[in-house]
């Protein structure tokens, strides 16, 4: 499998739509790809560009001239962008720098090895990421039958008890954002995560409908009632499993494994040949919020894959320091 995580997603004119409705602004770089600029207070603002996969000396085999590639393109980027731009934000999602025994290098080691082929120095790891930087993927290219042969027993069991059970998973569109929302509010509730407006997820399928993303809903329904939910974006032969959500009391429905099984089922079948599972706990961390979570996608066959994540080139250095500071202590 390919040593980077699907990108294509984040490019989309869907998702950069998406994006725009939030406050950001789109911006060409002249390097094939927008970026998502916005103000960061008084100080200027700042540009996000994700996961620059396809442009040369971003590959993974590249590693040690990682720095000097993005370095260049940085300086490429910045004639287009606001002039008032304090850092550019790059979602790298080709594999994390890692030590002999496969661990990921502290920051320190980190910035060491960005900043070793470049000319000004000027890459610092981000204070926060936009994309959880630790996630799955999973193999599709061998079609329906390998998604099930590529399960474990414990999940291919749950899948069969799904159906036992009575579990009905089906893909009602934005007609099911309701039921959705309603499962998204219980899960971001119970596991204290941020609980998004419901108005949020219909602009997605919004400007996926008018701007040609294939996104789909899936609702998994025990004894009519929704017990499980998600959504999930097909670009060409990649996809992902972006927002999940489920019951806080009908978990003997199974309905979490119905839905990702469906899914996989379904994207395979349409030629995908990976899906991001996105967002997994980090290696080695059983008490980590998501460790169950990581059990649950890993059950599928989902290959860990840890993405080298945010990085930002610093234009700016004073008043990147100054935000950089505030936002690592906001945490946003």
């Amino acid at each position: 499998m390919p040593d980077s995580a699907p990108v294509s997603l984040f490019r989309h004119p869907a998702w950069i739509a998406w994006k725009q409705s939030q406050g950001w602004k789109r911006a060409e770089t002249g390097l094939g790809c927008s970026a998502l600029c916005r103000r960061i207070g008084t100080a200027g603002s700042m540009a996000y560009i994700p996961g620059p996969l396809s442009l040369p000396g971003l590959r993974a085999r590249d590693i040690e001239e990682r720095g000097a590639a993005l370095e260049a393109l940085s300086l490429r980027a910045l004639l287009k962008l606001p002039s008032d731009c304090v850092f550019i934000r790059w979602d790298l999602m080709v594999e994390v720098w890692t030590d002999g025994r496969g661990s990921t290098l502290n920051k320190g080691l980190q910035e060491l090895r960005m900043n070793a082929s470049t000319a000004r120095r000027r890459f610092r790891k981000a204070p926060i990421e936009y994309t959880c930087p630790d996630t799955m993927i999973l193999d599709l290219s061998g079609g329906p039958a390998a998604v099930w042969s590529g399960m474990e027993a414990k999940t291919r069991y749950s899948v069969r008890l799904a159906e036992r059970r009575g579990t009905v998973v089906d893909k009602p569109g934005e007609a099911g954002l309701s039921a959705f929302h309603e499962l998204h509010t219980q899960t971001a509730s119970r596991k204290e995560l941020p609980r998004h407006p419901e108005p949020l997820f219909r602009e997605f399928f919004r400007e996926a409908r008018d701007r040609g993303l294939e996104l789909d809903l899936y609702l998994a329904r025990y004894k009519d009632e929704p017990t499980a939910a998600a959504v999930v974006a097909r670009v060409r032969d990649e996809a992902w499993y972006l927002f999940a959500a489920s019951s806080s009391s009908l978990r003997a429905s199974a309905g979490p494994s119905a839905v990702l099984h469906r899914a996989a089922v379904d994207c395979a079948q349409a030629g995908v040949r990976r899906m991001d599972l996105l967002g997994v706990s980090p290696p080695d961390s059983p008490n980590h919020p998501l460790a169950g979570l990581t059990r649950f996608k890993k059950g599928f066959g989902g290959r860990r894959h840890t993405r080298a994540g945010a990085w930002d080139y610093v234009v700016d250095a004073e008043n990147y320091a100054g935000y950089a500071r505030t936002e690592g202590l906001s945490g946003s």
